[in-house]
């Protein structure tokens, strides 16, 4: 069953095109998880086949369920499915602004300039409130639906080498760290249409479980389709595996008798008179 477009999809991809992109781009670049798709949805959209947090009976936080979805799942949640109400309303699922939000970012600094900083980007990066009925999350290459954004996992230099592929066409992927609800970045990545990098923020790794080792990037829709061709354009200068320099003589431990010299040294013991 085929979805309908989100927000502001367009008409750039293919499911078709989408699946194969998400299988060569995993391919390419070997990452450990699927990239993932991500729809807001400004209606009530069809959920069957979808899994929400409350088949199972809990409640979850945004980032749980991207990470759920790279994993395999096809997700879905609405605002009655969400734990961190700060994520939910950053991606449009609460009708009005809840105060007590401001709260916990005092837990996070000291300076009361930098207090107003997270909250004025925060404010800044959420979609509009109430615009938001439900948001589905999918891997790419098993996608059912037209995301608005697609979402990647990898290694530091797996990121490097996504962003890398952009800039070969002249898209800057922007990042900013707040140190907490990263997952903002999805939502910025969807308002001004430029690639987000993310470090996971505090939220991410002790509730959602992001891996130490992993950052991400968020890409719009409309610049998926140039990844690909990007990663075969800088191969030669940024390929992935980076390159390593093989040609140099080890050095083993004194004593650890392995190496061709002790062999020489053997046979020498051997066979004095040779």
């Amino acid at each position: 069953m085929l979805i309908a477009r989100g927000l502001n999809s367009g008409n750039m991809q293919s499911v078709e095109d989408l699946r194969r992109i998400g299988r060569e781009l995993r391919g390419e670049l070997g990452l450990r998880t699927h990239p993932v798709g991500i729809k807001f949805c400004p209606e009530s959209c069809d959920l069957t086949g979808f899994r929400r947090p409350r088949n199972f009976g809990i409640h979850m936080t945004v980032c749980q369920v991207i990470n759920a979805a790279r994993y395999g799942w096809a997700m879905a949640f609405t605002l009655e499915d969400m734990f961190c109400i700060g994520g939910a309303y950053l991606f449009g699922l609460v009708p009005e602004y809840p105060e007590f939000l401001e709260t916990p970012i005092s837990r996070h600094t000291s300076s009361d300039d930098a207090k107003k900083h997270i909250n004025s980007r925060y404010l800044e990066n959420a979609l509009p409130k109430g615009s938001v009925k439900a948001v589905l999350v999918a891997p790419l290459e098993s996608i059912n639906f037209i995301p608005d954004v697609i979402d990647v996992y990898g290694t530091p230099t797996q990121i490097n080498t996504i962003a890398k592929s952009l800039i070969w066409h002249g898209i800057f992927p922007e990042t900013e760290l707040l140190g907490l609800i990263s997952c903002s970045v999805v939502t910025r990545a969807y308002k001004t249409r430029k690639p987000q990098v993310k470090i996971p923020g505090s939220g991410e790794i002790a509730w959602g479980r992001t891996e130490e080792d992993e950052v991400s990037i968020t890409i719009p829709l409309e610049h998926i389709d140039k990844v690909l061709s990007g990663l075969e354009n800088i191969k030669r200068l940024n390929p992935y595996p980076p390159p390593r320099f093989w040609w140099y003589e080890p050095i083993a431990p004194k004593g650890y008798t392995i190496t061709y010299k002790d062999y020489e040294e053997w046979k020498k013991r051997k066979n004095p008179q040779a």
